[in-house]
């Protein structure tokens, strides 16, 4: 018993730990005046998702904690282990989100990046014509 209400406390601080880190990001990117409006709504969603997993695992804690309240019938085990099951499956899915939302920005910009790089080779291959010729 003492190893779930461990578990549970661990969850719950991680949880704390982790909506506090995403606010001061959020906080961060929010106050920057260098911040383009993609990135701003990219980092918003980054946001988003974060928090509502990282409260997720802090109600899991909150489940872990309570199994013990839970009567040992059929019909409440069952709708406690679903509970869960689900909140693990939350989790789950918001992450799975949240890295193919984070791979997605960074292809684009780094096709961004690509596209300005060539357009610079470009430029710089004209100036060289351009000074050879004359």
């Amino acid at each position: 018993m003492v190893v779930t209400y461990l578990v549970a406390l661990v969850l719950m601080g991680l949880s704390g730990a982790l909506l506090d880190a995403h606010r001061r990001s959020w906080r961060l990117v929010k106050d920057s005046e260098t911040v383009a409006d993609c990135d701003l709504r990219f980092a918003r969603s980054q946001y988003r998702r974060r928090v509502q997993a990282s409260g997720t695992i802090g109600v899991l804690g909150a489940a872990i904690a309570i199994f013990p309240l839970v009567p040992h019938q059929p019909l409440p085990i069952t709708m406690y282990l679903m509970a869960v099951s689900l909140a693990c499956f939350a989790i789950l899915l918001l992450a799975a989100a949240d890295a193919w939302a984070t791979r997605q920005h960074f292809i684009r910009l780094r096709a961004e990046h690509m596209a300005a790089q060539v357009k610079l080779m470009r430029e710089l291959g004209r100036e060289h014509a351009r000074r050879h010729d004359s």
